[in-house]
């Protein structure tokens, strides 16, 4: 069986808010590519297909187009499950229309038996040749079923039963039929390869991750039982594996979607698996749209590297993150200068580093080194789950959140201004 593994899409993103339609439509019309030239059987696609949970007519539409335009190809079969970012209602909405052409949605595993989770991939005669068990991004409610062990530790523990529940599901389907098992989850997993710190998921955000889960943790490889011939993950921006087992993996998003991310290579994975067999995964890096650098520092070492990289020549559009050192009084963008004047690129973020004045308790997260990692919004929410008391953000939580980030979001640009000299 040769599939395709793809995740984290993120349809709709309009990161610092540059305008990403043409670079997603660029990538959807270079996967299909990639389909057709390698002959692939299967897409799968381990969750965060749009960027929010209701996202634009036009991130719909993109979406729909390119599953249509997969119907004339070799792959007849289409795999999709929901992330974090995605609504699985909406996601589920469309699956009984998508289904009658072979395209598999499950958006949210809410009152699925692990029986409805596993699915059958079959060839234009009907021959079945793979089953896929098809696991979505889980919240806490939808895994209380799965916990078999109050002492243990929740994530671990009901992971590791939604997946032997829907091993064995997948089990009883194969009917010792000599075809591969795969399955799909989109979570955090401890222990990845690539990343320095890869023992207890520190540093998640200097390794592609954009959000923190609720509050469920990492989940280890046990959690997956060895009878998968392949797990497609999504979450993590980057391709890598788990505890480096070669089953086990995370295709990375085909984007960039943080200035950490900027110098990162991307991806989607090819894979060819057998029943038994180790896969083989071969990396085939994704086109790039935009160019992402992210400067740092003091105003001259900033100074220095613009007026470098106004010197380049460049294949495509740059944009820029600039990280410079706070220094009371400082007008930044004055003390740029003529650095600024060019059109070899874009600044589409500026931010200040303050570590020495940034100490409050309410940032410290094991996940996180320091507060400048934190974006304006997960500050901003942070600071309700702290007054609320909450560990985990809830609907009416969210509401709050909706009301007051634009009051919030006005005075922080106020005080930037006012620190920049405007």
């Amino acid at each position: 069986m040769r599939f395709i593994h793809t995740a984290d899409w993120h349809l709709g993103n309009y990161m610092h808010g540059i305008d990403r339609v043409k670079e997603s439509s660029n990538f959807l019309a270079w996967l299909k590519g990639q389909i057709i030239e390698n002959d692939v059987e299967a897409l799968v696609i381990a969750g965060d297909v749009f960027d929010t949970a209701n996202p634009s007519n036009g991130a719909r539409g993109q979406y729909f187009r390119f599953l249509a335009s997969l119907l004339d190809t070799c792959c007849k079969n289409v795999l999709i499950v929901g992330g974090n970012h995605d609504s699985g209602a909406m996601l589920d909405t469309s699956k009984e229309i998508l289904e009658a052409l072979n395209i598999q949605v499950v958006g949210s595993i809410w009152d699925m038996s692990p029986e409805s989770l596993v699915r059958e991939l079959k060839k234009d005669n009907g021959e079945v040749f793979a089953i896929c068990a098809m696991v979505p991004y889980a919240r806490e409610p939808e895994l209380r079923g799965y916990v078999t062990d109050d002492k243990a530790v929740f994530a671990d523990n009901a992971y590791k039963g939604l997946y032997a529940a829907v091993f064995e599901a997948a089990e009883k389907l194969r009917n010792g039929r000599n075809i591969p098992v795969i399955a799909t989850g989109h979570l955090y997993a401890a222990n990845l390869e690539g990343r320095p710190q890869n023992d207890n998921g520190e540093n998640m955000r200097d390794s592609g991750v954009r959000d923190i889960v609720g509050n469920l943790g990492t989940v280890t490889e046990s959690v997956f039982p060895d009878g998968f011939d392949y797990v497609a993950l999504g979450h993590i921006h980057y391709s890598t594996t788990v505890a480096k087992n070669a089953k086990i993996r995370y295709s990375g998003s085909p984007f960039v979607l943080g200035f950490d991310e900027a110098r990162m290579p991307h991806h989607v994975l090819m894979v060819d698996v057998e029943r038994g067999s180790t896969p083989v995964v071969k990396k085939i890096e994704t086109p790039r749209f935009f160019d992402f650098v992210r400067v740092c520092g003091s105003v001259n070492d900033i100074r220095s590297e613009l007026v470098e990289l106004a010197g380049e020549k460049h294949e495509r559009p740059v944009k820029v993150e600039i990280v410079y050192d706070y220094e009371p009084g400082m007008h930044i963008r004055e003390s740029l200068g003529e650095a600024l004047n060019t059109d070899a690129f874009e600044v589409v973020s500026w931010k200040t580093s303050r570590k020495a004045t940034l100490g409050a308790s309410v940032y410290v997260d094991d996940a996180i080194d320091s507060v400048d990692i934190l974006g304006d919004e997960e500050i901003f929410r942070r600071l309700i789950l702290t007054h609320s008391g909450e560990i985990e953000m809830t609907e009416e939580l969210e509401k709050t959140f909706n009301e007051y980030w634009p009051l919030f979001k006005t005075l922080l640009d106020e005080v930037e201004k006012t620190e920049e000299g405007k």
